[in-house]
């Protein structure tokens, strides 16, 4: 009888032991957990599924990079620990966010240098700002932005070569210019794209491929400047500085290729020297 007693008292493994497990420890297992490894912790025991999911509805903000240890959700407002999950799956993660309110994407360690770069890929780590349909088309895949009731949309893409030869042939990048101008313009929140290229040293051979890329930006200047979008076009022949921005309802896109100037790209002594801040919307250790 006394082994019957214990044996009652103690839950057993596997999945039975999650049955009298109390609400708290549902969200605690839970924060605990990757994005994917939730998942699969659901898929295992159905009757955990609606506490795992609800937990989702507290996270408002997604963070995806080419860096897989810096891709996160946040709940904004400090209820909930940042979670991490894979790069490819943040269209799921869209579609489950019922309260997202702010995407960031940032690629920072993007090359082109040969054509195949602007081929299909299946990653967007891979991607590349002339893989077709860009960046955002991967994001949001089959989902209308429309539908979504975020507040902002981030894209930054910085791309460096050695030499402008790296980027021959390669004109203004346009893929995520194209979707931001049919997806984004009358949608609810604001979105920022911006592009750039940063060459690192001047060559004698540089101007065939400036004059390429030139000649992009102004093609892609005019055709948004004929839909009735406002267009800026800087060019700093002495700093070596060529910039487009094109606006046109929620949407700020802009493309620069430059060189590296140490005094512009290098923080100064004092930023240097600056202590971080961190945040509850920094993903946690």
């Amino acid at each position: 009888m006394s082994s019957t007693s214990s044996s009652s008292s103690t839950a057993p493994s596997g999945s039975k032991g999650f049955m009298h497990m109390p609400a708290e420890l549902y969200d605690q297992v839970d924060s605990h957990l990757s994005y994917e490894d939730s998942n699969n912790f659901k898929s295992a025991h159905p009757l955990i599924d609606i506490r795992l999911t609800s937990n989702l509805i507290h996270y408002d903000k997604l963070h995806v990079s080419d860096d897989e240890d810096d891709c996160w959700i946040s709940d904004t407002r400090g209820r909930f620990t940042p979670r991490k999950f894979r790069p490819n799956n943040a269209p799921d993660l869209i579609r489950a966010l019922e309260n997202l309110k702010e995407i960031t994407v940032i690629m920072k360690d993007v090359s082109v240098k040969n054509l195949e770069a602007m081929g299909p890929k299946m990653n967007i780590t891979d991607f590349t700002p002339y893989t077709p349909g860009g960046y955002l088309k991967k994001l949001f895949g089959d989902i209308s932005p429309a539908e979504l009731k975020l507040r902002q949309l981030s894209l930054h893409v910085d791309i460096m070569v050695e030499s402008l030869q790296d980027v021959y042939c390669l004109m203004c990048p346009s893929e995520d210019l194209h979707y931001s101008m049919n997806q984004l313009v009358n949608a609810d929140f604001n979105s920022f794209i911006q592009i750039s290229i940063c060459c690192a040293q001047i060559h004698p051979t540089d101007e065939p491929a400036r004059n390429y890329l030139l000649h992009g930006m102004q093609y892609a200047l005019k055709k948004c400047n004929e839909i009735g979008a406002k267009t800026e076009f800087v060019i700093e022949p002495c700093e070596g500085y060529v910039d487009m921005t094109i606006e046109k309802g929620n949407v700020e896109y802009s493309f620069a290729f430059f060189y590296y100037n140490p005094t512009i790209c290098d923080p100064t002594p004092e930023e240097a020297e600056m202590p971080m801040i961190t945040n509850l919307d920094e993903p946690m250790a």
